[in-house]
């Protein structure tokens, strides 16, 4: 067996540590995507879907479908933060969703409240926050209501919930495992 000189040998273990640590980011990433989070875990405990059809005379019918999604968010760690807001992405809230379907549909109304034992309510600025002790968990119910067309299938997927572990941080953590709603036959 040939010997290797100090500065090959130094040489190798360089790229192996450069490896290893590209290997560790792709395996965070991959864990979030299938939603491995070290901070907070989160069950969807029940979905919902319904539609109404508004009859308009003078055109066509209006339909909107009313989606109803209520996850249960456990801080596994530490104090979690979580903001009660639902939105489309435009901003940074506490719930990203957006809408899937065989046609175009439009948002019409969404909302998020949340509750929970030991769960409270903060304020900070115009962000409204449910810190979530260790240990813990806060029953989250998200509506959103899209108008959409007849025949047409539509769902809701929440894409991301951001949370912070102090509210002093200026960035949000990341869950990025999406959670459907089930799909609706607008007929």
């Amino acid at each position: 067996m040939k010997k290797l000189s100090s500065p090959t040998k130094g040489q190798i273990v360089k790229g192996l540590k450069g490896q290893v640590k590209k290997l560790q980011s792709e395996l965070i990433a991959v864990n979030k995507a299938s939603g491995i989070d070290e901070y907070i875990h989160v069950k969807v405990q029940k979905t919902q879907s319904r539609f109404k059809r508004v009859r308009n005379p003078k055109g066509a019918d209006k339909v909107v479908g009313a989606y109803l999604l209520v996850l249960d968010i456990t801080a596994k760690k530490e104090i979690v933060h979580i903001p009660i807001s639902i939105a489309s992405g435009k901003k940074a809230t506490g719930f990203i969703y957006q809408i899937e379907g065989t046609a175009e549909g439009s948002i019409s109304t969404a909302n998020v409240t949340s509750k929970g034992d030991g769960v409270t309510q903060l304020t900070l600025g115009t962000i409204l926050y449910a810190k979530i002790p260790m240990g813990k968990t806060a029953t989250f119910r998200i509506q959103v209501e899209i108008r959409g067309k007849i025949g047409k299938m539509y769902t809701v997927v929440i894409n991301r919930i951001h949370y912070k572990l102090n509210l002093r941080d200026v960035r949000y953590k990341q869950y990025l495992k999406e959670i459907s709603s089930n799909t609706l036959r607008f007929s």
